[in-house]
C-alpha cells in the first residue's frame, strides 16, 4: 500500500476517533438539569379553602428566579418571600383571595445554569380547573451537551480539515516512493 492510500485510510479512522473521544468527554453528570418533582398543591388540585403556603419539590438544589401567581382574571398575588430548604422551594400564600382559580409560575436555576421554568393550576372553593397540563419545565438557556457537542463537532472538523490538507502535501523530490518502480529502487 503507498503513502498516499495509507494516509487516506488513517483520516476516517482518525475522524471516528475524535468523535468518540469528543462524545465521551463532553458528557458529564453536570449536564443533567433540575426536574420539578412535585408541587403542593398539586396541579390541578381543588382545594376546598385557600392553601396557607405553596411549595416546589425539584430533584436537586435550584435558585429562585421568578415566583409568580395570578387568579383567574389576570390579577397578580402578591407571594411573600421565597424559601429555599434543600431542593424545595416554598412560600406562604396569603390570606383573603377570592375562590378561584389560580397560577402559580416560577423559573428557577439548577446548580449547571440551566433555567426551568412551569406552572401549576390549582382552584378553591368555587372553581374547577378541568384538566390543566402538567407542570411545564422548559429550557431557556444553552446546555452544557450542546456547547460540549458544537466545540467537539468543530474540533473534529479542523481535525480532519488539517489531516487532509497535509495527506495531500506531494513528497519531497528527494524522498523515496513506495509506488516507485523496480529499476528506480535499483538506480538509487
Amino acid at each position: 500500500m503507498n503513502r498516499t492510500a495509507r494516509r487516506l485510510t488513517l483520516i476516517p479512522i482518525a475522524v471516528a476517533a475524535l468523535v468518540v473521544a469528543s462524545i465521551i468527554g463532553f458528557t458529564s453528570p453536570a449536564s443533567a438539569h433540575a426536574k420539578l418533582l412535585s408541587s403542593s398543591p398539586a396541579n390541578g388540585s381543588a382545594l376546598p379553602e385557600g392553601p396557607t403556603q405553596i411549595s416546589f419539590t425539584f430533584d436537586e438544589p435550584v435558585t429562585v428566579d421568578t415566583l409568580r401567581a395570578t387568579s383567574d382574571d389576570g390579577t397578580e398575588v402578591q407571594l411573600g418571600a421565597p424559601i429555599i430548604s434543600g431542593s424545595t422551594v416554598s412560600v406562604t400564600w396569603p390570606g383573603g383571595q377570592a375562590p378561584g382559580l389560580y397560577r402559580v409560575g416560577f423559573q428557577v436555576t439548577s446548580d449547571d445554569g440551566h433555567a426551568i421554568e412551569g406552572i401549576t393550576l390549582f382552584t378553591y372553593a368555587a372553581k374547577s380547573p378541568g384538566e390543566p397540563p402538567a407542570p411545564i419545565s422548559t429550557s431557556s438557556s444553552p446546555s452544557l451537551v450542546s456547547i460540549g457537542t458544537a466545540i467537539g463537532v468543530g474540533v473534529v472538523v479542523v481535525g480532519g480539515l488539517l489531516m487532509w490538507k497535509r495527506s495531500r502535501k506531494p513528497a519531497p523530490k528527494h524522498a523515496r516512493r513506495d509506488d516507485a518502480p523496480a529499476e528506480v529502487d535499483s538506480l538509487v
